[in-house]
């Protein structure tokens, strides 16, 4: 058994019949826009994804990987300035966004929502019970995940389960054919 590093992803894909087992690193959490950023960050980026994570019709961006669209103050709106969305084929409708706790800028909502156009899921997920620096829990109301079908938030409430647990696990379906 090989043990997870920390920082590391493990995804775990079925392929016709076979396991397949997928080790993958967060790239950034956030675009520092310099000169040299878009060779030595966005593009391998981009390669490592058309190359190692379109998995049948998923893929994985992991926690702010998806600011690889950015928001343009100046529009007001979400922008694929590095021509993103071209490495997802047609054959991807679904972004699985794994991220460590619940984003609250406004613009992480805004780029789930544009990634998710033309017929796409997004579904984000997070661990709760993170504090933040005033020790306030940053969880809300809503169950730990987003999920964004064409453009639009979808309401998935979570299963009531009576099993007793110390983890507050929280679960919900995601019925993928009934958009």
């Amino acid at each position: 058994m090989v043990m997870r590093e920390a920082g590391e992803y493990v995804i775990y894909f079925k392929d016709k019949s076979i396991w397949k087992e997928y080790r993958l690193i967060q790239k950034f959490g956030t675009l520092e826009y310099t000169k040299s950023f878009k060779d030595t960050v966005i593009e391998p980026f981009k390669v490592e994804v058309e190359a190692q994570r379109l998995l049948g019709n998923c893929t994985v961006l992991l926690c702010g990987e998806t600011n690889i669209v950015k928001y343009s103050k100046a529009s007001k709106k979400i922008e694929d300035e590095f021509n993103f969305l071209r490495v997802l084929n047609k054959n991807i409708k679904i972004i699985l966004n794994p991220i460590h706790d619940r984003m609250t800028r406004f613009e992480m909502k805004l780029k789930r929502r544009y990634l998710s156009k033309n017929k796409r899921w997004v579904v984000s997920v997070w661990n709760k019970g993170k504090s933040d620096k005033n020790d306030k829990i940053k969880d809300g109301e809503k169950p730990a995940w987003t999920i964004y079908y064409d453009g639009k938030e979808k309401d998935i409430r979570p299963i009531v389960c009576d099993i007793s647990n110390q983890v507050n696990i929280e679960i919900g379906i995601l019925d993928l054919n009934n958009a």
